[in-house]
């Protein structure tokens, strides 16, 4: 069951493009146009994503986190705290990745 404050998956998707597009500082249209959008609509679809009047299909995000830099699941991390360990996670060396995910899980089987 939802709680009452939460977000939908939507919300939370337009929520993170417009933070890390403005991050960028790149325009609405800028960012259509790296995805491959057609310039004369590129701004509009962005500034529909953004906010959250329209969901994008899954390559329309996987599109669009690259042209931002991020991943997917950044885009979707439900708390600020997870989409910033999905950020820095992804930085990570494969080796680094494995040694973070095997600390992890031996901290978890603690409690």
């Amino acid at each position: 069951m939802n709680a009452p404050n939460a977000r939908s998956a939507r919300e939370i998707f337009a929520s993170r493009v417009k933070q890390v597009r403005g991050n960028l500082g790149i325009s609405q249209r800028a960012l259509g146009v790296a995805m491959g959008l057609p310039e004369d609509v590129a701004g509009v679809r962005i500034n529909r994503y953004e906010r959250a009047v329209h969901s994008c299909d899954t390559d329309t995000a996987q599109r669009m986190a690259k042209a931002l830099g991020v991943s997917l699941a950044y885009l979707y991390a439900e708390t600020e705290q997870l989409a910033e360990l999905i950020q820095e996670f992804g930085q990570m060396t494969a080796k680094e990745q494995e040694e973070l995910l095997r600390m992890v899980k031996a901290h978890t089987k603690k409690f």
